[in-house]
């Protein structure tokens, strides 16, 4: 990990603030959802990106009852149910 050059405080809710240059460079908006890693190394933070449930993939996604599908999964499950 290299440093980012800014000291952020957690506050007595346990929020920290993430500077204006860090959320432009990794275009974070409000509202954005973040991820929590963690590794040997200390904690990761990353924007959240729904990604298919059963490939991964992220392109022409769907929520299905409350889960991400991609379109060829969508097509793909399609052919199995027309069997």
């Amino acid at each position: 990990m290299k440093p980012a050059g800014f000291l952020c405080n957690i506050d007595s809710l346990g929020r920290i603030v993430i500077p204006a240059p860090v959320r432009k460079a990794y275009d974070l908006e409000k509202g954005d959802a973040i991820e929590l890693f963690s590794d040997e190394d200390g904690i990761i933070l990353k924007k959240y990106n729904p990604a298919c449930i059963f490939c991964g993939g992220m392109d022409s996604i769907s929520n299905f009852k409350g889960k991400v599908i991609c379109e060829s999964c969508i097509k793909k499950l399609s052919q199995i149910a027309g069997e």
